[in-house]
């Protein structure tokens, strides 16, 4: 770096004097009071046009220019761009608005502070990522006369169900060259140059119907499904258990669903299972697919009529370690007494089509732990939150990676 005297934005009071009165932690607060559970998982959910509203209506008063991105009907995407005429460095800031859903959380949509942590549905994934991210944007577009490169930030739908908002972002903003992006997501405030992606299919086995008092004129579809199943626990697994990243650990595969028959005195003829099949880096979800189609239909007995279909593709992601915003993002770590390495994790995120189908390197970092996300007590480390905050910001003002 040639800024080694960099000073973190929020210097000491932000990560060694917290006392609990940063701005970050009311925008936090405001964030979880607002329902955006994503409308995938629970019908009626409002999803999260309140949330754009409100990201909208603060980049507006801090001056900067907001537009949206028609993602479905009443669902849509806010871009800020802080443009101080350096593109050439361009940092992108991507957090989603959606959560899944309250489920058994008590008082979900009211922040609970205790013991230094704010509780509440999303407060961990991942309204605190952006929370710290709208307060980097207006921290400096109060400084922008300092500011060394342009800031987009993307407040993006439906990351929790098929990552429809990142992929619009992605075909609407082609023209922008990027440098580099920081997505959020709870990383335990490490950061993140490399994620497992997700292959998940349907695989269906075909028999013939018959009535249950004959069952030998019938062919069960559910026996069929047995060779499918015994073939991912006996051998697929096992050969996965090889299948290494120095980051990510180990491929892996697990059966998440079976359904079939609709009628106890009913020979079924049809089966069909759910798999989820963890990809590392460098693998492709497509050929991966691909791969275990016609593996098991090596194993199965000639005569199994059976059908392989997509049900999700995610990709790895894969960024390069000495891609000038993993360097810069460690310097910046370093700064704030935060890890210096950077770190993978097994879960997926908003990072890698950004990685693998924009081309732009990305990481992934914000506080909170995945093992809160999603749960019956959901919460984040309010420290933490302002920890996040000002690596955002100090990260937006590095000067060179060089």
């Amino acid at each position: 770096m040639t800024n080694n005297d960099i000073e973190a934005v929020g210097g000491a009071e932000a990560v060694a004097g917290f006392r609990g009165n940063h701005p970050v932690l009311e925008i936090l607060e405001d964030l979880v009071r607002i329902n955006s559970v994503n409308p995938y998982y629970e019908e009626g959910a409002p999803g999260e046009s309140d949330v754009a509203c409100y990201v909208e209506e603060r980049m507006r008063r801090a001056g900067i220019p907001v537009r949206r991105q028609q993602v479905f009907a009443g669902r849509w995407n806010v871009v800020a761009e802080l443009s101080v005429g350096k593109p050439e460095r361009a940092l992108l800031f991507e957090s989603h608005m959606d959560t899944v859903p309250a489920g058994s959380m008590e008082n979900a949509f009211e922040p609970q502070i205790r013991d230094g942590r704010l509780y509440g549905r999303g407060a961990c994934d991942t309204k605190a990522t952006l929370a710290g991210m709208i307060w980097a944007m207006e921290y400096w577009a109060a400084r922008r006369d300092s500011l060394p490169r342009d800031l987009v930030l993307c407040a993006a739908v439906d990351e929790e169900a098929a990552f429809r908002g990142v992929l619009r972002f992605l075909e609407e903003d082609r023209e922008h060259r990027l440098a580099g992006a920081v997505v959020g997501e709870p990383t335990e405030l490490r950061v993140v140059s490399a994620t497992k992606g997700c292959a998940r299919f349907a695989v269906e086995t075909r028999g013939k119907a018959a009535h249950s008092s004959m069952p030998e004129e019938g062919d069960n579809a559910i026996y069929r499904m047995l060779a499918v199943l015994s073939y991912i626990r006996d051998r697929e697994a096992p050969r996965l258990e090889g299948l290494t990243h120095p980051l990510c650990g180990r491929a892996s595969i697990s059966v998440g669903t079976i359904e079939s028959g609709g009628q106890i005195n009913i020979v079924p003829e049809r089966c069909e299972i759910q798999v989820d099949r963890r990809i590392l880096p460098g693998e492709q979800p497509d050929v991966v697919r691909e791969q275990f189609k016609q593996a098991l239909g090596a194993e199965l007995p000639s005569d199994t009529v059976f059908e392989v279909r997509e049900l999700l593709s995610d990709w790895a992601l894969d960024t390069d370690p000495q891609a000038a915003i993993v360097r810069e993002a460690l310097h910046v770590a370093g700064k704030l007494g935060l890890a210096t390495e950077a770190v993978g994790v097994p879960y997926g995120t908003d990072a890698s089509k950004l990685q693998q189908l924009g081309g732009i390197p990305s990481i992934v970092f914000g506080p909170g732990s995945i093992a809160q996300a999603h749960s019956k007590h959901e919460w984040v480390d309010l420290e933490e939150v302002v920890q996040a905050a000002a690596f955002y910001a100090t990260l937006a003002g590095v000067q060179s990676a060089e």
